[in-house]
C-alpha cells in the first residue's frame, strides 16, 4: 500500500493541472459540508452540558396557541412540582431579567436569568469557582441576594480574578454578592440564548408575583424519574392542569400539557431543525456533485491511460493490482482535499464561535463529530470518483489499448458511463441553482414584503432608563419627546418600548367586545 501511494504522488505530481483542479474541488466540496455540519452539530446532535441530558425536559402547552401561554406562574409551578408523581425534580427560571451591571466603574448593560432555588441542582453542573445557588438560600422575597456569573461575563468585566468571590455588585438598583462563576461550557439550557448571570427568583420577582397566579413568568424544566416516558409525565401534568383549573378557574385554564427537549427555544425547535438538515442535504449535494465531476475526469484521464495500463497487465500486473493503483490516486487526492478543506472550515467554524450576533451566540467548535464527519466525506468521496477509473480498467481490453493506443474502454456502448455522470452532474446542478433561486426570490420578497409602516425617514435613538438606574416620570418622557419634536426637521416624535422586528415576546391577552368573565380561557389570543 505504501508503494500504491507513493506511485500515486509521482503520477498526480506530473499532472499538476488535473491535480489541481481536483484539489481545490474537493476542498471546496468536503470543506462546505463539514462548516455545515459543524453547525448542525452544536445546535442539533451536541447534547446539552447538563448531567443526564436524556432525562430532562421542559413543558409546554398542547398545542402551543398564543404568548401568553408560553409560561407559568410561580405558585402554578409550586403545585406542579408538588403534585407530580413523574418527576424527581422540577425548577423554574425567567430568562427576560436584563439590567445593567457596576462594578466600580464599570457600567456594562448585561442580560441574565432569574431561577428557582434548586434550578442549579436540576441540572446536575458544577461551578467554575464558588458555589451556585440552592433551595437554601430562599426564605421569601429578597431573601437571596446573591448573583451567580457566566465563564464570559467573568473574563471581560472581572478578568477572571477569583477574588471577586463576596464582591458585592450592582445589577439594576439592588446590591448582589458575587458566590459563583459558572464553567465556561454552561450556557443555561437554551443554545443560542447565552445568560450574563443568574440571581434567584426570590430577589427578582415583586412579592405579589410570588404569590399571584395571574403572573406568568417562570419557563418549567423537569427530570424524569427512571422509567416513566415523557408521554405519561404529560398524562400526568395534564391531570394536574385539569385539577389547578377547577381550583382556580379565573387565572389557571386547564390546557393539557407536553414535554419537549429544551435547547432550541422549545417550540421553534422542529422548524430550526428541519431548515439545518435541509442546508445539510443541499451541502451533500453539492459534494455529490463535485464528486461526479471528478470521476468525469478521472474516467477520461484513465482512457487517455489506457495504453499505460494494458502494457502493465501485459508486464504480468493483475487487474485488481491496477485498481488499487488508481484507488490510491483518488485516496492521495481526497486526503489532501479533505485536510484542506477541514483547514478552512475550522478557520470559519472558530470564527463563527467568535461571532456575537445581536440575537444569540453559538458555541461551534471542532470536535470528535465534526474530525470523524469530515474523515467519513474523504473516504467515500475517494470512493465515489475512484471508482469510476477502477471500474473502467476491470471491463477494458488490454489487448485492443495495445493496438489502438487510447481509447475509449467501452466503445461499443453508445451510452457510456461519463455520459451518466455528466447527466447526474446536469440534473444536480440544475436541482441547486432552482432551491438557490427559490430561497433568493423568497428572501427578496421578504425584504420587499409592506410592514405596514413607512420606514423611510426614520430615526432610532436608544435611551437606555436601565443604565441610568432611575424612573423616569411620565412628565418627563413627554418632556423629552417634545424636545426631539422641535429639532429642525423632525416631523413628529414617539416612544416604544421595543421596535419592531428586534425580536423577543411580550404577550398581552386579547378579549372580544362585551367579555365580562375575564378568564384567560375567553380570550382569543
Amino acid at each position: 500500500m505504501i508503494a500504491d501511494l507513493r506511485f500515486a504522488l509521482r503520477v498526480l505530481w506530473k499532472s499538476p493541472a488535473f491535480t489541481l483542479v481536483a484539489l481545490v474541488t474537493l476542498m471546496l466540496g468536503i470543506g462546505a459540508n463539514v462548516v455545515v455540519f459543524g453547525v448542525v452539530n452544536a445546535i442539533v446532535l451536541r447534547p446539552l452540558d447538563v448531567g443526564d441530558p436524556q432525562n430532562l425536559y421542559q413543558l409546554r402547552l398542547k398545542p402551543w396557541t398564543s404568548f401568553k401561554l408560553l409560561t407559568t406562574s410561580y405558585p402554578a409551578f409550586q403545585d406542579l412540582r408538588q403534585r407530580n408523581t413523574t418527576f424527581t425534580g422540577m425548577a423554574g427560571f425567567d430568562g427576560f431579567a436584563q439590567a445593567p451591571l457596576r462594578w466600580g466603574n464599570t457600567v456594562k448593560s448585561v442580560y441574565g436569568y432569574a431561577v428557582t432555588g434548586n434550578y442549579f441542582d436540576l441540572l446536575g453542573v458544577q461551578p467554575q469557582i464558588g458555589r451556585f445557588i440552592h433551595e437554601a438560600d430562599e426564605h421569601g422575597p429578597g431573601s437571596a441576594p446573591y448573583v451567580v456569573l457566566s465563564h464570559q461575563l467573568w473574563r471581560s468585566v472581572f478578568n477572571a480574578d477569583p477574588g471577586v468571590l463576596g464582591a458585592t455588585v450592582t445589577l439594576g438598583k439592588d446590591p448582589f454578592t458575587v458566590i459563583g462563576v459558572a464553567s465556561a461550557r454552561f450556557h443555561g439550557t437554551d443554545r443560542l440564548d447565552w445568560p450574563d448571570y443568574w440571581i434567584p427568583v426570590m430577589n427578582y420577582f415583586e412579592p405579589d408575583d410570588l404569590q399571584h397566579r395571574t403572573s406568568n413568568a417562570l419557563t418549567v424544566l423537569g427530570r424524569l424519574k427512571p422509567g416513566v416516558t415523557s408521554e405519561q409525565a404529560a398524562e400526568n401534568l395534564s391531570a394536574i392542569a385539569t385539577q389547578l383549573a377547577k381550583e382556580h378557574p379565573k387565572t389557571d385554564t386547564g390546557a393539557p400539557l407536553r414535554l419537549v427537549r429544551p435547547g432550541l427555544f422549545a417550540d421553534n425547535g422542529d422548524v430550526i431543525c428541519g431548515f439545518l438538515w435541509s442546508v445539510a442535504g443541499l451541502a451533500l449535494l453539492v459534494l455529490v456533485a463535485a464528486c461526479a465531476n471528478l470521476a468525469s475526469l478521472f474516467a477520461a484521464r484513465a482512457a487517455d491511460r489506457s495504453r499505460e495500463l494494458a502494457l502493465r497487465v501485459a508486464l504480468g500486473a493483475s487487474r485488481w493490482r491496477l485498481m488499487r493503483q488508481l484507488l490510491a490516486e483518488a485516496m492521495v487526492l481526497s486526503m489532501v482535499g479533505g485536510a484542506a478543506g477541514l483547514g478552512i472550515a475550522g478557520l470559519l467554524l472558530r470564527a463563527l464561535d467568535q461571532w456575537q450576533s445581536p440575537y444569540g451566540r453559538l458555541a461551534v467548535s471542532v470536535d470528535a463529530r465534526v474530525y470523524l464527519t469530515s474523515i467519513a466525506l474523504t473516504i467515500v468521496s475517494a470512493l465515489l470518483f475512484g471508482m469510476i477509473p477502477a471500474r473502467q480498467v476491470s471491463q477494458s481490453s488490454p489487448l485492443q489499448a495495445m493496438k489502438s493506443g487510447p481509447v475509449d474502454s467501452t466503445p461499443l456502448r453508445r451510452f457510456t458511463l461519463r455520459d451518466l455522470l455528466l447527466g447526474a452532474q446536469i440534473a444536480i446542478c440544475t436541482l441547486l441553482v432552482t432551491a438557490s433561486l427559490i430561497a433568493v426570490r423568497g428572501m427578496v420578497r421578504m425584504l420587499h414584503a409592506p410592514l405596514g409602516f413607512q420606514p423611510q425617514g426614520a430615526m432610532l435613538a436608544d435611551v437606555d432608563r436601565d443604565v441610568a438606574a432611575v424612573d423616569v416620570p411620565l412628565e418627563k418622557q413627554k418632556a423629552m419627546l417634545q424636545a426631539v419634536q422641535r429639532i429642525p426637521g423632525v416631523t413628529t416624535a414617539g416612544a416604544v418600548n421595543r421596535v419592531p422586528f428586534t425580536g423577543g415576546l411580550r404577550g398581552v391577552p386579547i378579549f372580544p367586545p362585551g367579555t365580562t368573565d375575564f378568564n384567560l380561557n375567553n380570550s382569543v389570543l
